[in-house]
């Protein structure tokens, strides 16, 4: 293509209007589909135009602009060096590739809501590579002069009624039919049902958009800034508001109201109308081309829904109807000496409509056995499942919020109406939750109709309460003023008995020894047991204190393992750390996770039999969380006790006799991993033995004061 500069700027600028149409169809798709479906289809949206452009640059432009294998493709000019052209080649190239995407984007809204985003990328495909075919076939003499059998016999197209919007809609209309209908879509009886759009300004938004947009389809057509573009623009924005009130006036009184789609769907079938011929028909015709692209439009919506074809966004009426109709519109309207074919009307009628046949004929012929190979051997479809969850979730792991739903929650919790419903649309996720939660407040309801027996059951539980808590005050406050008082002069006890100790071991009086070790002994599981108590004291009150810092807790758990390898080096009970190899750094009180594992890896040498061994494991998991287990070789614990096993004063059947203790060490631990907001529990070994397990996160909860945690 060559041109002076203003030509050139003129047609990067429609380019950018026509690119620009992208976004309204994303918006026009997104809003006419459900919210559990716009993200998918605005993805495809994207995706389909990214894909478009590379199939164009690598093989498109050659097909459809390439030098004529005997007028039906391009043989070269594949893969072009257009950066390092001429402007007027690579501005040429810019507009047509934006044509490319186009007609590649119709087919997203026909088939939107059911087909795997893989299997429309393989549709998308296809239809960009057909697209240059039958572009060839009407245009191939736009840049090497040349005459191609279709444009050789006179046929016209002026910015693409069939060569663009044609393809798209008959790849649309295929797709639907080989796809099938959404679940739902239409009832036993055959009776279609209407699922509203997520967001119908959004779609309103993308027409106006498209409308813009076309500014740029047709009047760059032109491929240059001459006397004919405001014509152009004018007859393409009279069509469209022509196609507008036809519509508009048709779904009113076939609805009884103004219907949005049918404003939506008209304005856009009298611009697809007028695209052919928008160079060559006055204005009054222009506005009558438009008006009747709209009807044509509707009554294709009408024969569809007769035969259950699902089009989710009428792509087929749009696109297909419009465009077969604005391509005869040509040799019925267009002013013979504009047209420049040298043909009789009724000639030039015969043509338009071969032209209109060989593009439904490549598309059947190409579409049809590869979309149901696909189909059959593959799968275009999502599952029944996905498609009820919505392809945001099932495609890309993606949601939207429920407005309705969250707003009728709050209103109900505010006005504590046991009797609102919240509103079921069957065609919506918001929907399937609604009908659960409207089940479920129809079982509360039921359950609570005498309110005032509910009243005073709860003041009576108030009561009680209340007085147990006075209670459980009492208890906690005795046990830790006892636990103090008795700690207090235990001290002195076992002090005096390492003192006693000390000078009968330099006595060397065996017997001596053997009393003040028993007594020392004795002593430190007294202290013990008046440590846990004092422990219990802290749980019962509802607070312990936590100093949290950063840590690398395989260095806490390993001090503690070798506190006990140090111990047991006379004993035949092993303990074995599975120590990470690198540091394991976490959020955490040092000293209490330290109490952990030291009571646990206690508890597991005690009923550890000679000559077996234990083994702490450390682990990283995923969600930035930790597990540590404690495993032993002991009898294990009785499966009917492995839910009680935490409980105060609790202590296994099996081990009972060689526990000794209060049964409180297990409960403390389970409040300390709590308080690092995390849990615990117990599970018995593959073989034999207890394994006791702990998962916690790198970083505990917030909490209200600093340095204190809730106790569960």
């Amino acid at each position: 293509m060559q041109g002076d500069s203003i030509d050139i700027l003129w047609v990067v600028v429609s380019a950018a209007l026509v690119f620009l149409m992208q976004a309204g169809f994303l918006c026009l798709e997104t809003g006419l589909t459900r919210s559990k479906n716009s993200i998918n289809v605005a993805v495809k949206n994207i995706a389909d135009f990214g894909l478009s452009v590379l199939l164009f640059w690598g093989v498109g432009f050659g097909i459809m602009f390439g030098t004529t294998a005997g007028g039906w493709w391009g043989t070269d000019a594949f893969v072009p060096d257009l950066a390092g052209g001429g402007a007027g080649d690579a501005s040429f190239f810019l507009y047509q590739v934006m044509f490319c995407g186009t007609a590649v984007t119709i087919v997203s809204g026909a088939v939107a809501e059911r087909v795997r985003f893989g299997g429309y990328l393989y549709i998308a495909g296809i239809v960009a590579v057909v697209y240059a075919v039958f572009g060839h076939w009407a245009w191939g003499g736009a840049v090497v002069e040349q005459s191609t059998w279709l444009s050789g016999l006179g046929f016209v197209d002026f910015a693409g009624s069939t060569v663009v919007h044609g393809v798209g809609g008959w790849f649309g209309l295929i797709a639907c039919v080989v796809i099938g209908a959404r679940l739902g879509r239409f009832d036993a009886e055959g009776r279609a049902k209407n699922p509203s759009g997520s967001n119908l300004p959004m779609a309103m938004l993308g027409t106006l958009l498209l409308w813009f947009g076309w500014i740029g389809f047709n009047g760059g057509s032109t491929l240059a800034f001459d006397a004919a573009v405001p014509g152009i623009v004018i007859n393409t924005m009279l069509s469209a508001a022509a196609g507008l009130v036809v519509a508009g006036v048709w779904g009113w009184i076939h609805n009884g109201y103004p219907h949005p789609g049918a404003l939506i769907n008209g304005s856009l079938a009298g611009l697809v109308a007028i695209t052919a011929n928008c160079h060559a028909v006055s204005t009054p015709e222009a506005v009558a081309i438009g008006a009747v692209g709209a009807a044509v439009c509707q009554s294709l919506s009408w024969v569809l829904l007769r035969f259950k074809i699902d089009d989710v966004i009428s792509a087929a009426p749009v696109h297909l109807a419009a465009g077969v109709w604005g391509t005869l519109a040509v040799a019925l309207f267009g002013d013979l000496e504009t047209l420049g074919t040298g043909l009789s009307r009724w000639e030039q009628l015969e043509v338009q409509a071969l032209g209109v046949a060989a593009c439904g004929g490549i598309c059947l012929v190409i579409g049809v056995p590869l979309l149901v190979a696909a189909q059959r051997f593959v799968g275009l479809r999502v599952s029944a499942e996905d498609e009820k969850i919505g392809l945001n979730v099932a495609e890309h792991h993606a949601s939207t919020e429920m407005f309705d739903f969250v707003r009728t929650l709050e209103d109900q919790a505010l006005t504590k109406d046991m009797t609102q419903r919240v509103p079921v649309e069957p065609f919506t996720e918001v929907g399937q939750i609604a009908e659960r939660y409207n089940e479920l407040m129809d079982v509360l309801q039921r359950s609570t109709t005498d309110i005032e027996e509910l009243r005073a059951t709860e003041k009576l539980l108030r009561d009680a309460h209340r007085r147990s808590e006075s209670a459980n005050a009492a208890k906690t406050e005795f046990l830790a003023n006892m636990s103090h008082e008795i700690r207090t002069p235990l001290h002195g006890i076992l002090s005096f008995s390492r003192f006693g100790f000390k000078k009968a071991s330099g006595q060397d009086d065996p017997k001596l020894t053997e009393y003040f070790t028993r007594i020392s002994d004795s002593g430190d599981r007294l202290l013990a047991l008046v440590n846990d108590l004092l422990d219990l004291a802290k749980l019962e009150s509802g607070r312990m204190e936590f100093e949290f810092a950063q840590s690398d807790i395989r260095n806490v758990v390993g001090c503690v393992v070798d506190e006990f390898v140090s111990l047991l080096s006379e004993q035949q009970v092993r303990v074995k750390f599975d120590r990470p190899a690198a540091a394991v750094q976490a959020v955490a009180d040092r000293a209490k996770l330290m109490q952990v594992v030291r009571n646990l890896t206690n508890n597991a040498i005690k009923f550890s039999p000679a000559g077996s061994e234990i083994r702490v494991t450390l682990t990283p998991r995923p969600g930035d969380r930790l597990r540590l287990t404690v495993a032993d070789q002991g009898p294990g614990v009785p499966p009917e006790e492995l839910e009680t096993i935490f409980d105060k004063f609790v202590q296994s059947s099996k081990t009972k006799s060689a526990a000794g203790g209060t049964g409180l060490g297990l409960s403390i631990c389970q409040e300390i991993v709590r308080g690092h907001g995390g849990k615990i529990w117990a599970e018995n070994g593959p073989e034999c033995g207890a394994v006791f397990v702990m998962e916690w996160p790198c970083r505990p909860p917030q909490t209200q004061e600093p340095g204190l945690v809730e106790a569960a």
